[in-house]
């Protein structure tokens, strides 16, 4: 069981994104790594992530999307998780919008275990109750309550 707690703070949880075009909500959520100087090259980082994003949409469905990036720029595994009660065009498999988007970065060297968070994060996120919970939080601790729950 991931220990989410360990790469998910406080300070890496948007409640409700000021973006609501998918780009944008992408800088947004890189700009929380660029906050707590954990990558070395935020737009060598913005760039890993929209070029992932370009081959393949990371809207898996069910409101979810999980932009990722695995390389140099990146100090540290950070998650940052956001939400849009509205929804954002995300391309998604399904073709409906994203309300939970969760960016997932981990340094280049630990590839085997970028895949092992990216295969939990993607499960844990296809849990309904989960999504229930994260669209009703009201507050920043109670997204981290959910991290924490499962």
């Amino acid at each position: 069981m991931e220990k989410w707690d360990r790469i998910l703070k406080a300070n890496h949880v948007v409640l409700e994104f000021k973006a609501d075009r998918k780009w944008d909500v992408i800088r947004e959520l890189t700009a929380v790594l660029d906050a707590e100087n954990a990558v070395v090259d935020l737009e060598q980082l913005l760039a890993a992530v929209i070029q992932r994003e370009r081959e393949s949409s990371t809207g898996i469905g069910s409101g979810v999307a999980i932009p990722h990036a695995h390389e140099d720029s990146i100090r540290r595994e950070f998650l940052a998780i956001g939400i849009s009660r509205a929804g954002i065009e995300f391309d998604a498999i399904d073709g409906e919008p994203v309300h939970i988007v969760a960016l997932l970065a981990t340094p280049k060297k630990h590839q085997k275990r970028h895949m092992e968070l990216l295969a939990s994060l993607s499960r844990l996120l296809q849990d309904p109750d989960v999504r229930a919970r994260l669209l009703a939080a009201n507050d920043v601790e109670a997204v981290i309550e959910v991290f924490k729950s499962k």
